[in-house]
């Protein structure tokens, strides 16, 4: 996919993107050392959302402007989630059958009506009652991995601090056994990395680690029907949908998977990506260690500045405009998160980490609309207290290695992150 020249007299895509790199949506190589801020700078300049060339020549439109990506994301009377919710690359479009057919019942392919009733499934689980009786437990996994931390200094921070709290959370609300949280960080590897040649060295290997998490969720949903618990998991086993069809067997193993991993990886990665960022902003963090109370708006300017979806995808379902663009039926935008989180017209210095920020709550880090993050509430829990124990144990961590992350052109997920944990005594 090449960038194409934009109907109007501003320069080329390619003319705009040329001093910053090569951007291809496509190809997940552009987002290899995080958002390419400065492509999406030189973009955003032509226009809320630029035509690119797409795969088979179709036009795609690249959509960088917040205005125009929360006007996008609650128009569903022109767009649509159900014709695919992302731009995949040429390896995953080649994917085995089934996972597709999992995938395009996931709640993000699905449009209203259809898409709130299963949705409402299980809300309450996510809404603030249920996460006041969840905290308890996420305050106890904080106290385990502190606990855990005693004596250590050089640790691999993504796998054995960011993402222990999250899976052993979401596991606990979907009914996942404890002794199985190990298949999570797996699968969600399996989910995510499909393109990255460490994770998935091959597209036979891909497919067998994706297929495997049908296989598990449908023998978990099957012990459900058979001894119902609390747990989402029994609630999708037994759930009807209002004309009191069940779900079918396609739709409780997607709605399964769909949990599993967004349940955990967004978290994960955010807070791999606070750890870098705070590194790098000794003054912000100095503030943070100096007053606690400061983080739970620092979490929000957190995510606005490192937003860890890269990209979510709507088709339009007729001719319609954006801004000065013109997007024909059956053309899809692609809205680049990362982009609109610092777009200069709502985000003074918008490159910039301040913990203050007044308006870090613009963010659409977690999405916007009827597709907003089912978990924000928990992920927003979950970064809060996790990154104040971290803080309060190991004010003076150190990153000592740059950042690796899984090759996607979906989620900007670390897969490595390298960190002392109290360099030359606390």
């Amino acid at each position: 996919m090449t960038v194409a020249a934009a109907p109007s007299p501003a320069p080329s895509a390619d003319a705009a993107a040329g001093a910053t790199g090569r951007f291809d949506l496509v190809d997940p190589d552009c987002f290899r050392a995080g958002h390419p801020h400065a492509a999406y700078d030189a973009l955003r300049r032509q226009g809320p959302v630029v035509p690119v060339e797409g795969a088979d020549g179709e036009r795609l439109w690249l959509a960088t402007d917040h205005e125009a990506i929360r006007a996008i994301s609650a128009d569903s009377a022109h767009f649509s989630t159900a014709r695919g919710f992302r731009v995949h690359t040429a390896h995953r479009a080649s994917m085995d059958p089934e996972i597709g057919k999992v995938l395009s019942r996931f709640m993000l392919s699905m449009d209203e009506p259809e898409h709130a009733p299963f949705r409402r499934l299980v809300t309450p689980f996510f809404m603030p009652s249920g996460i006041a009786a969840v905290e308890p437990l996420v305050r106890q996994g904080v106290d385990r991995l502190m606990a855990g931390l005693a004596g250590r200094d050089r640790v691999e921070f993504v796998e054995e601090i960011g993402a222990r709290v999250p899976i052993s959370t979401i596991c606990a609300i979907i009914g996942v056994p404890p002794e199985d949280e190990w298949r999570v960080f797996e699968f969600t590897n399996a989910v995510f990395g499909t393109d990255d040649p460490e994770l998935a060295p091959s597209k036979a290997v891909a497919n067998e680690r994706y297929l495997a998490i049908f296989d598990y969720g449908w023998s978990l949903l099957e012990s459900r029907r058979r001894e119902p618990r609390d747990d989402v998991i029994s609630c999708i086993a037994h759930a009807t949908l209002p004309d009191g069809r069940p779900l079918s067997r396609t739709e409780q193993v997607s709605y399964f998977s769909n949990l599993i991993a967004a349940g955990n990886e967004t978290t994960r990665s955010s807070l791999s990506g606070a750890i870098w960022l705070l590194a790098n902003h000794p003054d912000q963090r100095r503030a943070l260690v100096d007053d606690p109370a400061l983080i739970p708006r620092a979490v929000q300017e957190i995510l606005r500045r490192f937003s860890p979806v890269i990209h979510m995808a709507r088709t339009a379902t007729q001719a319609v405009e954006v801004g000065p663009a013109q997007v024909a039926a059956g053309e899809r935008v692609a809205m680049l998160y990362g982009a609109a989180n610092h777009d200069p017209a709502l985000f003074a210095d918008p490159h910039a980490l301040d913990i203050g920020r007044a308006n870090a709550n613009r963010h659409i880090a977690f999405g916007y609309g009827i597709h907003h993050c089912l978990g924000s509430r928990l992920a927003m829990l979950q970064l809060s207290l996790i990154l104040e124990a971290l803080l309060r144990r190991f004010p003076r961590y150190e990153v000592v290695s740059d950042p690796t992350y899984i090759r996607s052109n979906f989620v900007l997920a670390m897969k490595r992150l390298d960190i002392s944990l109290s360099p030359g005594g606390r």
